[in-house]
């Protein structure tokens, strides 16, 4: 809960959010900035951040944006850190790819005040388009790693790693799980500090700074030097620990690991020597050969990648210890952990059999889900993106259609199947530039608002430039709607509630050369389908922009303003040909196989199913009344 995010009451525990702990960590520590684009699991933190700094106004104060995509929130944070401030950025573990080039030069130039990377990584993609572990970011850009493995160390190491930063003047990757962010728990809360946030004098120093090549060959050896002390330092640190007790057998385990490796321990009943890593880069070898020294095996319980277990496999090496992880199939390599998974590859380890048998139940379960309805992910009642792939289908033939990454990928699915590649953010029209030169059909690409400003400027310029011949599509909600409803530069307002002015999407493709531009509100069927032929008709690079807002805030705004919401209603006229269902596919329709009808609580008002309907058979409730 906010209140609770906000309770000045050192020592009261209180039942937080894994990302609402974070939020608190940074409070906490005293953060002066904190930027971040949106992006599942990481969400929670900068939204909770943006409604905090209006409650701590005038007591605790910082500064935090929404930026237009995580390399910027990175430089934001970078320059807070190199003028001296506590600077923090948070993303999903895909947002570091796009940060990746400032990372790896900020590591080389260095921490003045304190600099934290949350990258918040997604074992089994529940919002993700891959699975990449961000571990290997701290090994290759040489900087130090931590991993919190429950809430109340969510919010207490945020202060540790910006305490380690500044000790060591490097930067410090904050990683954490869906699991750990989407999960809740105990925390005991810690003292709010008091600060202003005061502008400070600039203090040059370009050898530091500017990363030319001269300086950059100063700067590696000094990094190189401050990771051996880092690992030293991580080798006699709190943040790792040995608890159980004797056996020639051991488990070492990272991460939310710890905890399903702590809890298959206690169901089977052992008291072996458990090692918690909290600092999985550089990795304590010192504090590790001490651990396995007297073991004759060990499992590493870790989610993803083998990072932990092939760094133990070469240090075990000199001591005989046999390593039982990934490689060898003790554990999964793919998709999050839980204490099954743990109980199992440990209980395999020594002889046992699990306390249940999981496989048995989860074949059960696999089973009975077969009883259920599918529930296929859908768009929302009234959303335009639905009215835009309806448009676009009815018009589109064999054209080549990128899209992006949002709520609108659903576009792929069916009666739409509108979308032909999603690849990252920004890359619907980056890809839309190859295709247009490779394959005979048109290209139309489509983009979210949000993901317009993110990442598709650069690639709607190299159409221009390169005169691609390609329809650029940006389905515009006025939200960065997937990840909750936060701001972008396209709209008035920004972090912590504050006004500001939108730049206007049609205003950047028009000021950069493009000679079609419409904007239009894809509720208007007709007027569309009308927009993307003209469109295709036109020879280089076109623009439409669907603008209407997102179906979950339209509702919103409309209850806020005491406007009622009439909803549609199908007539005695209906034939059943079913277009509204096969075609359409609005939420809010209802077919049992004999009757149709729309569900009046969940309909938004829209009107398009109206606009579908070949026979006229669909009315306004209003009609009714009369």
């Amino acid at each position: 809960m906010l209140q609770d995010v906000v309770r000045d009451s050192p020592g009261e525990k209180v039942f937080l959010l894994g990302n609402e702990a974070i939020a608190r960590g940074a409070i906490e520590a005293g953060i002066d900035v904190y930027a971040a684009y949106p992006g599942t699991p990481s969400s929670e933190v900068v939204d909770t951040l943006s409604e905090v700094c209006k409650l701590l106004k005038n007591r605790m104060e910082f500064y935090l944006e929404y930026s237009v995509n995580e390399k910027v929130a990175f430089e934001v944070a970078a320059g807070a850190s190199m003028a001296g401030k506590r600077g923090m950025c948070g993303m999903k573990h895909v947002g570091v790819n796009v940060a990746a080039d400032a990372l790896f030069s900020f590591a080389y130039i260095g921490a003045k005040g304190g600099f934290v990377l949350l990258s918040a990584d997604d074992p089994s993609m529940h919002s993700s388009q891959n699975e990449q572990d961000n571990r290997w970011y701290g090994k290759a850009a040489k900087v130090p790693v931590i991993e919190p493995t429950s809430p109340q160390e969510a919010k207490e190491y945020v202060a540790r790693a910006f305490e380690i930063s500044e000790k060591f003047e490097v930067p410090v990757i904050f990683r954490t799980v869906t699991r750990l962010n989407h999960a809740s728990g105990i925390v005991e809360l810690g003292e709010i500090p008091e600060k202003k946030l005061e502008k400070i004098d600039w203090d040059k120093n370009a050898q530091q700074f500017v990363m030319v090549p001269a300086n950059a060959r100063r700067r590696k050896p000094i990094l190189l030097e401050k990771l051996k002390k880092i690992e030293e330092f991580f080798t006699r640190s709190d943040l790792n620990w040995i608890e159980g007790g004797d056996g020639k057998s051991g488990v070492i385990a990272s991460g939310v690991g710890y905890r399903y490796a702590r809890e298959a321990l206690r169901r089977i009943g052992s008291d072996m020597p458990l090692l918690k890593l909290s600092t999985t880069f550089p990795l304590p070898n010192r504090l590790l050969e001490d651990f396995i020294s007297n073991l004759e095996r060990v499992a590493v319980v870790e989610e993803l990648d083998p990072f932990v277990e092939l760094h133990v496999k070469a240090l075990a090496k000199d001591y005989g210890v046999e390593i039982l992880g990934k490689e060898n199939g003790y554990f999964p390599m793919n998709y999050e952990y839980n204490v099954a998974v743990a109980e199992k590859g440990i209980a395999r380890m020594l002889g046992k059999n699990t306390t249940f048998d999981y496989d048995l139940a989860l074949k059960r379960v696999a089973e009975t889900s077969t009883l259920a309805p599918p529930r296929p992910p859908v768009f929302c009642p009234g959303c335009p993106h639905a009215a835009s792939f309806y448009a676009l289908k009815n018009v589109a033939g064999d054209e080549a259609l990128p899209s992006d990454i949002g709520c609108y990928t659903l576009g792929v699915n069916k009666p739409f199947e509108t979308v032909d590649i999603t690849l990252c953010m920004g890359g619907g029209f980056g890809t839309a530039n190859g295709l247009s030169r490779v394959v005979k059909n048109k290209v139309i690409a489509t983009a979210g608002d949000s993901t317009f400003f993110h990442a598709c400027i650069p690639p709607l310029i190299n159409a221009i430039y390169n005169r691609a011949n390609v329809l650029f599509i940006v389905l515009d909600n006025s939200s960065t709607a997937m990840t909750g409803h936060q701001p972008h530069p396209g709209m008035d307002k920004r972090g912590c509630g504050e006004t500001t002015n939108s730049v206007r999407i049609e205003d950047v493709a028009k000021g950069l050369g493009v000679e079609f531009v419409e904007v239009v509100n894809p509720y208007n069927l007709k007027r569309m389908e009308k927009a993307i032929q003209d469109a295709l008709n036109h020879e280089g690079v076109s623009v439409i922009v669907a603008r209407q807002l997102c179906a979950i805030l339209w509702n919103r705004e409309r209850k806020r303003k005491g406007v009622k919401i009439i909803p549609f209603r199908i007539t005695e006229d209906c034939v059943q040909c079913l277009k509204c269902v096969t075609s359409f596919a609005c939420p809010a329709i209802m077919y049992d196989g004999e009757n149709i009808w729309i569900d009046e609580a969940m309909c938004a008002g829209c009107g398009v199913c109206v606009q579908v309907c070949p026979v006229n058979a669909i009315k306004s409730t209003a009609v009714r009344a009369k």
